[in-house]
């Protein structure tokens, strides 16, 4: 059985992935973004069953009502970044919070992993450097095709028993580009299994231009 759900929070947002070990890079930790950048996402979650007549309890905040999420940039303050999520509802509806991410991951335990919304990073990072919101360790610098051009990306990965997945982000701001990750919640007495894939794409931002006109 599968179901693709749209996330307007949570599990999607908050994402919580294991450290990769990795010798980690000395950097400014310099944000690449300013007030009054904007980027907007398109969230949705993938579930899987091996039991086809299993009945999954979907949260309210996985519920199929939601077609964008903007993240709006308010201020910068040294390592600090200010934000507004912007939730878009397909009744037309909206809601509304506010958000801080600091790209220093030297100040990582100011924050709790459940708090740290879409990851974001410090521009210009580079293979070794660490990804604080998302606690990992950056892998690659590729370079990925927009409408506007090529843009460098970077790239991290990760592959364990119950967590795996990719990430990518703009190198020049910091934002996240595309993630998907699959996490397994396995019942241990009855053995049914669930696979979970989180799947966040940018899809608009005054930076660059993403797609085609």
């Amino acid at each position: 059985m599968i179901r693709k759900l749209q996330a307007i929070a949570v599990s999607i947002l908050f994402l919580s992935v294991l450290v990769s070990p990795s010798k980690i890079s000395t950097n400014t930790w310099t944000p690449g973004v300013s007030e009054g950048d904007y980027f907007t996402y398109e969230m949705y979650g993938i579930y899987t069953s091996n039991h086809p007549n299993m009945t999954l309890t979907v949260p309210i905040f996985e519920q199929n009502i939601t077609e964008w999420v903007r993240i709006n940039i308010t201020s910068v303050s040294g390592s600090i970044v200010n934000q507004i999520y912007t939730l878009h509802l397909v009744d037309g509806s909206e809601v509304f919070f506010s958000f801080l991410t600091d790209v220093n991951p030297n100040n990582q335990d100011l924050f709790k992993i459940s708090e740290k919304g879409v990851p974001i990073c410090s521009a210009k990072l580079k293979a070794g450097d660490q990804i604080p919101t998302a606690e990992l360790i950056l892998n690659q610098t590729l370079q990925k095709i927009f409408a506007c051009g090529l843009r460098e990306t970077n790239h991290a990965s990760w592959h364990m028993s119950y967590d795996w997945g990719n990430i990518y982000f703009d190198r020049e701001t910091g934002m996240l580009v595309e993630l998907e990750r699959t996490h397994v919640f396995v019942n241990p007495v009855t053995g049914a299994k669930v696979e979970k894939t989180d799947i966040i794409k940018l899809l608009d931002t005054n930076r660059w231009q993403i797609t085609a006109a």
